[in-house]
């Protein structure tokens, strides 16, 4: 048991499925402050942090899953719950709770969701929204999309913007001499923009990021799907790209574009506001979400001028501070 002068975080992981949410956790735990203790209830698949703060993980299914946290968080007697993403399990913390929330898509982007999955999220959020003392949006857009679709006080909804670093560029995989680059794991990406975009635009291939998880396809040789990427394969794939690529139909915050501007890849973004807080006006904005407009930004490419970026190691320190004033 932690000492009194100790502050004990207990990192609700449960909510953490593929993506940028386990890259937020991974993070996390990398910069947590020291003299801070750390505990994490439902580790996900993939968790490469030390396993000695591991209380549980998660089971093969979301019921187990969700069982097991709930019953490891209501353990828990010492401290605060920082839940990662809006979870059914915090229905049974008995300790004060801060929830970040990435965004409000199951609500406004529902395309590709099944009904049972839609549910799931409509229980969870409420539950989250309802258990928590604090609500962190990671963007302005998704405090503004939880305002107004929540009633939720002003002074519980605050935001907390993500890190941007990444690892040094190691060895990318073998690729076309030009290419355009971008992530494609989930259908509101804007992968079919940008294959209709690039057929059009026949200096460049079009690479996609899929992370495993293939929603798209294209029959001509245009286009490259690449599965997972290490972070430092990664890394050199976006540094030596033409240009990032992000005509997405709705983000909640859009951290592959600020990643993009850290590492110099001239970016494109769509038209969302959040993609635009992301960069902070550095990449260039779609006028609209099509083709059309995603050819036209890709006439208007230019080595951009280096960005300053938010550091993982800050962005921890920021939420520690607000959860242990």
């Amino acid at each position: 048991m932690p000492s009194a002068e100790r502050r004990l975080t207990v990192l609700d992981g449960s909510g953490v499925g593929p993506g940028g949410i386990t890259r937020v956790l991974n993070e996390l735990v990398r910069y947590w402050p020291s003299g801070h203790d750390l505990r994490l209830v439902g580790a996900p698949p993939g968790f490469d942090g030390p396993a000695e703060i591991v209380v549980s993980h998660q089971a093969d299914g979301r019921a187990g899953t969700i069982a097991a946290a709930t019953a490891a968080l209501r353990r828990e007697s010492h401290g605060q719950i920082l839940s990662l993403s809006p979870s059914l399990a915090l229905a049974g913390a008995r300790l004060p709770v801060t929830t970040i929330v990435h965004d409000l898509a199951f609500r406004l982007w529902p395309r590709g969701l099944s009904r049972s999955v839609r549910e799931y999220r409509r229980v969870s959020y409420a539950t989250a929204i309802r258990r928590s003392a604090k609500l962190l949006c990671v963007s302005a857009r998704t405090r503004h999309d939880l305002l107004g679709l929540y009633s939720v006080d002003d002074d519980r909804a605050g935001v907390w913007h993500p890190g941007s670093d990444l690892p040094s560029p190691g060895t990318p995989p073998s690729l076309p001499a030009e290419y355009v680059v971008m992530t494609g794991h989930a259908p509101h990406k804007g992968v079919e923009l940008a294959i209709e975009a690039i057929r059009r635009f026949p200096r460049y291939t079009l690479v996609v990021l899929t992370g495993g998880t293939r929603h798209f396809s294209d029959d001509s040789d245009r286009t490259v799907f690449l599965d997972r990427l290490d972070d430092g394969a990664y890394a050199a794939t976006v540094a030596g790209a033409a240009a990032f690529l992000m005509p997405s139909h709705f983000e909640g915050f859009g951290l592959p574009a600020a990643e993009a501007l850290a590492l110099g890849t001239p970016t494109i973004v769509s038209p969302d506001p959040a993609l635009h807080e992301a960069t902070g006006g550095a990449a260039i904005r779609m006028r609209s979400w099509t083709a059309d407009a995603l050819v036209e930004a890709l006439h208007k490419l230019e080595k951009p001028e280096p960005v300053a970026v938010r550091t993982w190691r800050e962005a921890t320190a920021e939420l520690a501070g607000r959860m242990w004033p």
